[in-house]
């Protein structure tokens, strides 16, 4: 149950990104968000987090071909993550910084907005008022 939460929470975390971080470029294309991103750190309530254990890890993977994957794992340390779950869709690019994600089988929710970051090796989103996560390209 606390990895259906997890993974349901990370997936809000993309759809309803809008960042305030202006450390790096905004703009973008669709082949900038190609390849596998994992989160690399958060801020929550002005605490910065960068040691992610394995029950907080995301990791997401956009293909050229429009679909995207994305795992949560298991475990309370930051080595040996388990696979818990995961779960595959498509992904569209509809301009500017903003991406639709639809689940295999599902409805898309609103359209991801994510900030580049570092030249395009690292994107923010913000998931709440308190919450904003940053996910970096392997």
């Amino acid at each position: 149950m606390k990895k259906v939460i997890l993974l349901s929470v990370s997936i809000l975390v993309l759809i309803f990104a809008c960042s305030k971080d202006d450390d790096g470029p905004i703009g973008g294309s669709s082949a900038d968000l190609i390849g596998t991103w994992n989160l690399d750190y958060y801020v929550q309530n002005g605490t910065l987090t960068e040691e992610i254990i394995c029950d907080e890890l995301v990791e997401y993977v956009f293909s050229s071909n429009g679909t995207y994957k994305v795992t949560t794992f298991s475990g309370s340390t930051t080595k040996n993550c388990a696979t818990a779950v995961q779960i595959s869709g498509t992904w569209e690019d509809v301009g500017s910084n903003d991406y639709k994600l639809t689940p295999n089988g599902g409805t898309a929710g609103p359209a991801l907005s994510i900030t580049f970051q570092d030249n395009f090796k690292k994107f923010s989103s913000e998931v709440n008022a308190s919450r904003t996560e940053v996910y970096a390209k392997k």
